[in-house]
């Protein structure tokens, strides 16, 4: 099975995404690969020093995870760039997820550039950010809008929920002359997006069937409205383990929108965030 990686800079945050990873990691029954980057700017006496610092004090934030995956967990201490070392890692792991500690918690106006900012927008795997403690993923909100990376984002979810709630939202607004024509012509329109996507949304699960995935006890809401105005209510609602979302939409209006939207939410996230490409 391929393997899931963390990433650890070894603060409290990357403790989160550790702990959260090693217990994927044993629900999963996959390979865990805790990476950490050192500064390739440092002479080479003092990387050396620095790498041999790195490995025990992530073997001392690996014997804090409430959850351990044993002695299977692979270290990787390197020197390089943060960034290019994460993504170079997942490339040649093969990963099937990625999970990053939140950055930045008291100045969010500073996330635009960070490493989890980066690797969120480049990364060919699923990007996990954890910004809660440790507690069960039972339920998960996805934005569903039936383009490839949400689909990818739900084959992700539905993997870590491991048969929980999925609440799939998906939103649209009814075209103006729809509108226009009163309550009971919106009414329809929404009931007749509600079977159409229903049947899309079967054909996503049985997918999952084909591919060995548990299913999750899914749910379609259909909602109109301002995108991010409805998440947010969804969220409030719903009260999600974690939300899961894709970077690109597909339309290019809607591709700016999203990746926004998956920006904002990993800047000040109100639970953990799933992104996927």
């Amino acid at each position: 099975m391929s393997p899931i990686i963390a990433a650890s800079d070894l603060s409290p945050e990357s403790d989160l995404a550790v702990s959260r990873a090693c217990m994927l990691a044993s629900r999963l029954k996959a390979p865990l690969i805790v990476l950490h980057t050192v500064d390739d700017q440092l002479p080479l006496m003092a990387q050396d020093k620095v790498c041999e610092e790195a490995r025990h004090l992530l073997e001392k934030q690996l014997g804090r995870c409430p959850k351990s995956v044993g002695t299977g967990v692979q270290l990787i201490v390197e020197p390089g760039r943060v960034a290019e070392s994460i993504l170079r890692t997942v490339s040649e792991q093969n990963a099937q997820l990625l999970i990053m500690g939140r950055h930045h918690q008291g100045n969010p106006e500073l996330f635009v550039g960070t490493t989890l900012e980066r690797v969120s927008r480049l990364s060919s795997v699923p990007v996990l950010m954890v910004a809660t403690p440790d507690g069960d993923y039972s339920s998960a909100l996805l934005a569903l809008d039936f383009s490839t990376c949400a689909s990818e984002a739900l084959r992700c979810a539905a993997l870590i929920l491991n048969g929980g709630q999925l609440h799939a939202l998906h939103l649209c607004n009814p075209p103006l002359g729809t509108r226009l024509a009163g309550p009971a012509a919106r009414e329809t329109f929404m009931a007749e997006q509600q079977e159409t996507l229903s049947y899309l949304l079967e054909d996503e699960l049985e997918t999952l069937d084909m591919i060995g995935t548990p299913r999750p006890r899914a749910e379609l809401q259909i909602q109109s409205g301002e995108v991010r105005a409805q998440l947010e209510e969804a969220i409030k609602r719903l009260q999600p383990s974690f939300i899961a979302l894709g970077s690109h939409s597909r339309s290019s209006m809607g591709e700016s929108l999203l990746g926004s939207l998956a920006q904002a939410l990993l800047r000040e996230p109100p639970c953990d965030v799933l992104v996927a490409r």
